[in-house]
């Protein structure tokens, strides 16, 4: 473990305490990139439902995205039967976002800054899989429904939604 020699109690800056693995770890784990990410989403979920539009739809992503952050941490929160079925329609598909942006939409300018968010958070996850420390945690299916519900965000943010 390296020290910073002038660290007040001999504090370690250069870790962090990982709750998942239950022990401190590198500021620059993966895992506090993915955790970062995950909460830039809620935030721009949470200023999505600020406008007023279309709340209920934009609660339900909300919901969908807590849904997968627990699972990292307890693999038996699953989304539900209803949730899959909408994600698992949610293929990725260009669609231009120069008019949406162009007009001011402030629920989908929010909706695609949580896009990116998740974008990034399934890059970080990606790589927890990888490591050997956080292999166990990062499941198939947690890959799988965070890639569809960012794809399915981005959908709902140009207003391209599959029914």
């Amino acid at each position: 473990m390296i020290m910073e020699p002038n660290s007040e109690n001999n504090e370690n800056v250069l870790t962090r305490f990982c709750d998942l693995l239950g022990e401190h770890i590198g500021n620059e784990s993966p895992y506090f990139q993915y955790d970062s990410s995950m909460k830039l989403a809620f935030s721009s979920f949470g200023l999505a439902v600020s406008t007023g539009i279309r709340i209920d739809a934009t609660r339900e992503l909300l919901e969908m995205e807590d849904k997968l952050y627990q699972n990292l941490s307890d693999s038996d929160t699953v989304l539900s039967d209803e949730h899959r079925k909408k994600l698992n329609h949610a293929d990725d598909v260009w669609l231009d976002m120069k008019a949406k942006m162009s007009a001011g939409d402030i629920r989908a300018s929010h909706l695609l800054a949580a896009h990116a968010h998740l974008s990034e958070a399934l890059k970080n996850l990606t790589l927890l899989k990888k490591d050997d420390n956080f292999s166990e945690f990062v499941s198939d299916y947690n890959l799988k429904y965070l890639s569809k519900l960012s794809v399915f965000v981005y959908r709902e943010a140009i207003g391209h939604v599959m029914l």
